[in-house]
């Protein structure tokens, strides 16, 4: 998608496209929340995933953070693995600040929260 403008995107997965949420380049904030991970700002993309608790709460019980961790890896490998088809560098990120990748991308930390990032890119 080289014609994708720089901003926050979700994807929709009912009607499987990206909505904007909003304009403009966030890399440096998320580099900040990233703890400085320079490929943060580097990277062609963001992936960033988030986990609705209570919707996990309900099905799994106690063992919903558990899953919520594992489904991250999962997707996170799966980032990898499309990253190597498109001859792309991936590198999964788990060192951030909860707090300031919740505020970027505007969820509250509590009913949905970042649990995990991908940066995504070119390896000149």
């Amino acid at each position: 998608m080289e014609n994708l403008a720089p901003g926050l995107y979700h994807f929709n997965i009912t009607k499987y496209s990206l909505e904007l949420l909003k304009e403009g380049d966030e890399s440096p904030a998320l580099c900040r929340a990233g703890l400085g991970q320079t490929m943060v700002m580097e990277s062609a993309a963001i992936f960033i995933w988030t986990a609705m608790v209570a919707r996990s709460k309900w099905k799994y019980r106690e063992r919903a953070y558990r899953y919520i961790y594992m489904d991250a890896g999962h997707i996170g490998e799966n980032l990898y693995l499309a990253a190597v088809a498109l001859n792309l560098g991936c590198c999964t990120i788990g060192a951030f600040y909860d707090d300031e990748v919740n505020a970027i991308i505007g969820v509250d930390g509590v009913n949905e929260t970042a649990v995990y990032m991908g940066a995504v890119g070119r390896c000149d």
